[in-house]
């Protein structure tokens, strides 16, 4: 297939909401974390795409697309809760939706605290 032939038209922009986050105990923990995401996830909402971590820990994030982040993020929330070095994590929320995208940023902590 020949570049010119690619439909780059047609590819299906998702949202997204990507969770960067620093130290943790174990890659067990993430694979554990992984997996408890996948679970809680409706397929009729998203996927979530795992996890990328750096050599250096300097940007460790957490992976998921579908079609709202909002709803996304509030059926990651019971599991992300759960870990106590996610606490400082930053959330990304991308909108993809109408005519522009739009992105919220913020820390775990600011709907996590009381």
């Amino acid at each position: 297939m020949k570049i010119d032939e690619l439909n780059f038209k047609q590819v299906e922009k998702q949202d997204s909401v990507i969770i960067e986050f620093g130290k943790f105990d174990s890659l067990e923990v993430i694979q554990e974390i992984d997996a408890k995401l996948m679970r809680v996830i409706p397929l009729e909402l998203g996927s979530h795409d795992l996890h990328e971590i750096a050599l250096d820990d300097s940007h460790d994030q957490f992976f998921t697309y579908g079609k709202n982040a909002e709803k996304l993020f509030k059926c990651m929330l019971p599991v992300l809760k759960q870990y106590d070095f996610l606490k400082e994590a930053t959330v990304h929320l991308n909108f993809t939706g109408g005519d522009k995208e739009r992105e919220i940023d913020f820390k775990l902590s600011s709907v996590t605290a009381g």
